[in-house]
């Protein structure tokens, strides 16, 4: 019953939005058939035409009152089409069937479109494909926030969003090419559907075969399962060699062909078929399909929500990308969050440069992390150069607390001064969120060099920190590269506010392309590629 109420005040109030956008008033019995069946699928618990539930009866009612329930369809071609870019969104690693597309082409076959009552179910039907098609593809067919409660960047949720969304398709001159082109057009998402692709084309083929679990094969042996690995890494393009002297030899050729898989996969490439090499060996073509369904889904979340120019960070790739004129222009490697300090989805906008930053440790580095080592050991405090600071901003003196004491409760902060060894290096990129998140330097280079980066608290390291910085701050005749260098020199901390503010999105892919075009599968570092497949072959209204 609630959900009734709630329906039938959303159909209201679509229904008052409509009634005071002028149409042309045309007779008709199709618009008298229009009129009457859409209202009453609106006001019904189950809005069906057939067998079909149809996804939106509130949104449909009002955008027929909006055009004087004139039907939208002309004629057969136009549904053809619509039917054909419903089987197309297999592309797009959609599902035809979340857009009615076998009851409406049955409809489309059974329809007398002389019989008014006949031809208004088929319009609405084929328009509740559209509406579902339309916002599908512009904005995600699932809700990213029911994966990570710190996502900001939604879909519009009032009803007078939806309902111009999809008033602006209808008024196009084709309906379907206007539907089809919200989705995104920039270059990741055009690269992922190719990937695709050529994984369905590897599906279509057999897919590929397995490696046997065994102690692990290092190069220079001889092994009954070599053979299955030349095989397995021929099939997926790493190796090419047509005539290897010894099958069962691991061989150079097959040692560098392996690092290539291990190095496309988030794996340290050292030419070792272990454990975790197996295992990403073992993942069926169907599986890799799988994985760029989901990212085509991820990418369509955001993608249409930003301009040409805008940074982002793949948190399971541990990258870092600069984008301008809708291509990447410039990366780095990142570390992120580890599992248990996971790094969030999220947007903002790039706006000061520190450079010589303090380091204020965040409340859960300090009631996990430091308090408990310095009620064993006070001296680190020195070691490493921080200070106890109090509410005024006042340094206290680490001699008078009880460290025990402070395990409890503890009312100051602990601030790390600049220099060489400050957690945050030479330089931090502030871009405001509630999650104290930020980018920064680090001394601890050799963490770049691991294949795995998951290793912060949260926040986010990156390897070449000038190159941004010199990035964000061209063209600003105020900050030219030698005065930055002069500020570095000095050890003291400077802030500069950027006078181009610059988009930051942090997310979450799973399978991405490098500048050159090469695919990259990573490891799924947060569990959380499995509940979005299923949540993609779930059932989802707008």
């Amino acid at each position: 019953m609630k959900n009734f109420r709630l329906a039938g005040r959303l159909f209201a109030t679509l229904f008052l939005l409509s009634v005071f956008i002028p149409g042309v008033a045309a007779a008709g019995d199709t618009q008298d058939a229009l009129r009457g069946l859409a209202s009453s699928l609106a006001a019904s618990r189950s809005p069906r035409i057939g067998d079909t539930t149809l996804a939106e009866p509130a949104l449909l009612a009002a955008l027929y009152a909006q055009r004087d329930y004139k039907p939208l369809w002309k004629g057969k071609d136009d549904l053809k089409a619509l039917t054909g870019a419903i089987a197309g969104v297999t592309e797009d690693g959609l599902l035809p069937e979340d857009y009615h597309l076998t009851s409406l082409t049955a409809l489309m076959e059974a329809t007398d479109r002389s019989d008014p009552a006949q031809t208004a179910r088929l319009d609405l039907l084929a328009t509740d494909a559209l509406a579902r098609l339309a916002f599908h593809l512009h904005y995600g067919k699932t809700d990213p926030r029911s994966f990570d409660p710190n996502w900001n960047i939604s879909a519009p949720t009032r009803p007078e969003d939806l309902l111009k969304l999809v008033s602006q398709v209808a008024a196009q001159d084709n309906i379907v090419a206007a539907a089809k082109d919200l989705a995104p057009h920039h270059w990741f998402y055009g690269q992922l559907k190719k990937a695709l692709a050529a994984q369905r084309a590897h599906v279509a083929e057999g897919g590929w075969g397995t490696i046997e679990a065994g102690p692990t094969l290092k190069p220079g042996m001889t092994d009954p399962r070599v053979a299955a690995l030349r095989i397995r890494l021929a099939a997926s393009g790493e190796y090419t060699t047509t005539t290897p002297a010894d099958a069962n030899l691991y061989d150079d050729d097959l040692v560098a062909a392996l690092k290539r898989f291990q190095e496309l996969h988030g794996i340290d490439p050292d030419g070792a078929v272990g454990k975790r090499t197996v295992t990403e060996l073992n993942v069926t073509a169907q599986q890799r399909v799988d994985q760029l369904r989901l990212n085509l889904e991820r990418a369509r979340w955001v993608l249409n929500q930003l301009g040409d120019e805008f940074i982002v960070v793949n948190i399971s790739g541990f990258h870092l990308y600069v984008i301008k004129g809708g291509v990447p222009v410039w990366d780095t490697r990142v570390v992120v969050g580890r599992t248990y300090r996971q790094t969030p989805m999220f947007k903002s906008n790039m706006r000061t440069v520190v450079l010589n930053p303090t380091w204020t440790v965040p409340p859960t580095i300090l009631k996990q992390d430091l308090l408990p080592k310095l009620a064993k050991d006070p001296s680190y405090l020195a070691s490493h150069n921080i200070a106890v600071v109090d509410a005024a901003g006042a340094e206290v003196d680490p001699g008078t607390i009880d460290w025990q004491q402070a395990r409890r409760r503890f009312p100051y902060n602990l601030v790390q001064r600049p220099g060489e060894d400050n957690s945050l290096g030479r330089v931090k990129f502030l871009f405001p969120n509630e999650h104290a998140v930020y980018l920064h330097d680090t001394p601890n280079r050799a963490l770049f060099e691991r294949a795995d980066r998951a290793a912060s608290s949260g926040c986010i390291r990156i390897e070449n920190p000038m190159m941004l910085a010199d990035y964000l701050l061209a063209g600003d005749a105020e900050w030219p590269k030698e005065r930055v260098e002069e500020v570095l020199a000095t050890g003291h901390t400077q802030n500069i506010v950027l006078k181009h503010t610059i988009p930051v999105v942090i997310m979450y892919w799973t399978a991405q392309l490098d500048r050159d075009g090469t695919m990259r599968f990573f490891p799924d570092l947060y569990n959380r590629d499995t509940p979005l497949l299923r949540a993609l072959g779930a059932e989802r209204r707008v």
